[in-house]
């Protein structure tokens, strides 16, 4: 199953590929092999945001835990089209998600197949409470690619300790629903990704959420670090086991990352985010767009990205010895 499922998605990003895409994706690399600062290529992915706006009050989220200092609001048609259009030619990949749940959106599956007619490769992340039969036929006949659900439990007590608000049993009716839609309708998309964020109070089901996801109907689970926000709670929050652990407790009983600060950012030069209202960030860890390098209501989002201020923060991450405030919290 599992190489069955990997030869699909490898036959859909294939399906990607142009000349020039390719050329801008082989060019991107060896500049940052070559360490070249100004950047002259073109991104080969772009993030959007359908929702700034969530059902779920997960604690440990930027939106969820009520720390989004952004207006909560739904991407409209036109801020997708201004984002996606100029881009298209170059990108290879499209993500549905940064903040916010992107099912409240009623055109997402507009969105999903306006990217997909352009041969670009769709992933949405969701928390599945929204997954109905409609919804998912919706999906998988907008071309969608993958579908990440995340799912922190195997008990609906573990589960709603992240995801405040939420039913696990609606999440297992959802990857349900995407299955049969798959099935009802003879397709193999969307690849369904069930992602298990491991905290101190989930781990003990790894073994667990591997069984039963199959068992839902998902081809795959993905194991994710936990990123910690709130940092008052952090030493209870975070695993035992250090293969599931993103940070490290100094000898002064303080955290910091476990990973050394790269100065040649890899998605600086290869990915642009997008916010519901039409704001671009620096990184999809800017979740505030505190760097906010323009909009692409008001300017060419192809301008915005060779912008002399957009290659300025570029150069004060790649130059200065911990980058921005943003990249504290990055595992690279």
């Amino acid at each position: 199953m599992k190489v069955w499922t990997e030869t699909l998605m490898a036959a859909r990003l294939l399906r990607t590929f142009t000349l020039r895409r390719v050329f801008n994706s082989v060019r991107m690399r060896l500049c940052t092999l070559a360490r070249i600062r100004r950047v002259r290529t073109m991104p080969e992915s772009i993030s959007v945001e359908p929702a700034s706006v969530c059902n779920l009050q997960c604690p440990e989220c930027t939106l969820g835990g009520g720390r989004l200092q952004r207006r909560s609001q739904l991407m409209d048609m036109e801020t997708f089209e201004n984002a996606l259009r100029p881009l298209a030619p170059w990108l290879i990949s499209c993500q549905f998600f940064f903040q916010g749940e992107p099912t409240l959106n009623p055109n997402l599956c507009t969105m999903i197949a306006k990217a997909h007619g352009r041969r670009i490769f769709t992933t949405m992340s969701t928390n599945g409470q929204t997954l109905s039969p409609k919804l998912c036929h919706n999906l998988v006949g907008s071309g969608l690619d993958q579908l990440i659900v995340s799912v922190d439990g195997t008990t609906q007590d573990v589960y709603s300790r992240y995801r405040v608000g939420g039913s696990l049993q609606a999440v297992i009716e959802g990857i349900g629903n995407m299955a049969e839609a798959r099935h009802q309708l003879g397709r193999h998309n969307p690849e369904l990704t069930v992602q298990f964020i491991v905290f101190r109070h989930n781990e003990h089901q790894i073994a667990e959420i591997r069984r039963l996801a199959r068992q839902w109907g998902a081809d795959s689970v993905v194991l994710k670090t936990a990123q910690i926000e709130n940092c008052n709670n952090i030493a209870e929050t975070l695993p035992k086991n250090p293969r599931f652990r993103r940070y490290r407790q100094n000898p002064d009983g303080s955290f910091s990352i476990l990973r050394n600060f790269s100065k040649n950012c890899f998605r600086l030069r290869s990915t642009i985010v997008v916010a519901a209202n039409g704001d671009v960030a620096a990184c999809c860890y800017d979740k505030n767009c505190r760097h906010n390098l323009g909009n692409v209501n008001t300017a060419n989002v192809l301008n915005i990205w060779q912008l002399p201020q957009t290659n300025l923060l570029r150069q004060q991450v790649w130059l200065t010895k911990n980058g921005l405030d943003i990249c504290q919290n990055c595992i690279g």
